[in-house]
């Protein structure tokens, strides 16, 4: 008996501040995408379920730095600069998820983390 091959593996990261506990620019594996209101992630090796509302979901990995802008007198700004020292704006890696300062107009960086190199994706912002 022949098994259909596995269907390519989604991603998806959150497009707005809210309750959903995950980091704005993180792109996480989707676990189940079963076209209902909620979508289940793999948040750190757990299934976390997410409105589906508040992400963003492609079919491929992506492989660019997120960019993440956010209000100067956000709550999510004021902890990125306290846990972080990182300005509103601010580039997260697809690999590891790290965060990292990033200068306007930088077309690709390494990740001090992971030590991966990739473009920034400054058309759209997280």
């Amino acid at each position: 008996m022949n098994t259909p091959p596995p269907e390519p593996r989604k991603w998806a990261r959150v497009r707005q501040e809210g309750a959903h506990g995950l980091r704005r620019g993180a792109w996480y594996a989707v676990v189940n995408d079963g076209k209902g209101s909620f979508v289940v992630l793999d948040v750190y090796r757990r299934n976390v379920p997410v409105d589906r509302a508040v992400l963003e979901v492609v079919n491929d990995r992506p492989m660019c730095w997120s960019i993440v802008r956010l209000t100067p007198e956000s709550l999510a700004a004021a902890r990125a600069r306290e846990r972080d020292n990182l300005e509103p704006t601010y580039a997260v890696c697809p690999r590891c998820r790290r965060r990292a300062p990033v200068k306007t107009g930088t077309m690709d960086m390494e990740c001090v983390h992971c030590r991966q190199v990739f473009l920034v994706d400054w058309a759209t912002p997280a």
